[in-house]
């Protein structure tokens, strides 16, 4: 594993609060990196002129935050900030964030998951161009409080802490298969291994229920990542995603403990244990969750861009955790 970093990233856990840009007064954009959790950075809002969006989020504001150190702050309680239509924001830079070097090249970093016979299930999927990225860009996600921002807030160079980032689409918020990808997910990457991944990676997961059931999916799944809804499931059907009736005749490694009756009864076994808790879900809730023929896919960012992808083909199908630690480069 490569030297760790101090640098915290956008959202990097339920530990620490998200990056807000600087004033736009700083000096022109430049790739650099954050500052130490440790050293607070004073922030300006942004207007959200850069976009249009739908009424449900025309009261989006960005917000005014501190950043403090890790295991201080729910990520949640301070959203993003919003991008606006001037671009000039920069980084405060620190020695204690290594990026890759200026000949740093994409096609020979994916160079070698292409020989590696272990890694045959890395091969991606046809991704996005940039029209479809473009298309996606306005397209709201919600927090759970319901304050929305624009999807392509968490990958435009301009406003992104890092340089990459993997955004994990999810299922609906009660499935059983996708809380145990997350759970898996969770323990295979820690607070340590993210902050030692090589180049500086932002994980965020986004499911297509309603957002203020996001509290309780944090309590399914333990996940310290930072989770967005996407209720129209407009994002999933743009960005490839499909419908599917198909439950998987494959039992993948991240649910290798649990058979599909199993899966089925869990999932009752928790929305009905989650009705008695006072602070659990209601009976409305049960059909709030989102579409469960909706399937994911998770796509891994880089510098604006898609640079690999993989769509589920049923509902147990999402990328092995071990393919996305190589991916990240936290195993050889």
């Amino acid at each position: 594993m490569s030297e760790m970093r101090s640098v915290s990233p956008v959202g990097a856990s339920r530990f620490e609060r998200p990056y807000a840009p600087p004033s736009r007064a700083a000096s022109k954009k430049t790739r650099t990196s954050n500052t130490s959790p440790t050293s607070p950075t004073s922030t300006t809002n942004m207007s959200a002129s850069h976009y249009s969006k739908p009424s449900s989020a025309s009261t989006m504001q960005s917000s005014h935050t501190t950043n403090t150190a890790p295991s201080s702050v729910d990520v949640d309680s301070h959203p993003p900030a919003t991008p606006s239509h001037d671009k000039d924001v920069s980084i405060l830079s620190s020695p204690a964030c290594s990026f890759p070097p200026s000949d740093y090249d994409t096609d020979d970093w994916f160079a070698r998951f292409r020989s590696d016979p272990d890694l045959s299930a890395a091969r991606s999927d046809d991704c996005p161009d940039r029209a479809t990225l473009a298309a996606v860009y306005d397209l709201p996600i919600y927090q759970a409080d319901g304050t929305a921002q624009p999807f392509g807030s968490l990958y435009d160079p301009a406003y992104a802490l890092h340089q990459r980032q993997l955004v994990l689409f999810v299922r609906h918020f009660y499935c059983g298969a996708c809380q145990a990808y997350l759970q898996a997910l969770s323990q295979a990457i820690t607070k340590e291994d993210y902050f030692g991944i090589p180049v500086p990676t932002s994980i965020f997961v986004i499911g297509c229920g309603k957002p203020d059931l996001i509290p309780q999916y944090k309590k399914f799944t333990g996940c310290p990542f930072p989770i967005f809804a996407d209720p129209s499931r407009a994002l999933f059907k743009k960005l490839g995603m499909a419908v599917s009736m198909n439950i998987g005749s494959k039992r993948p490694e991240y649910m290798a403990d649990i058979s599909a009756p199993s899966w089925l009864y869990g999932q009752a076994t928790t929305i009905r244990k989650s009705l008695k808790d006072p602070e659990g879900i209601r009976k409305r809730d049960i059909v709030r969750g989102g579409n469960p023929m909706q399937i994911g896919g998770e796509f891994l960012f880089d510098e604006g861009e898609v640079v690999w992808c993989h769509r589920m083909r049923n509902y147990r199908n999402h990328a092995e955790v071990a393919v996305l630690r190589k991916l990240l480069e936290l195993d050889e």
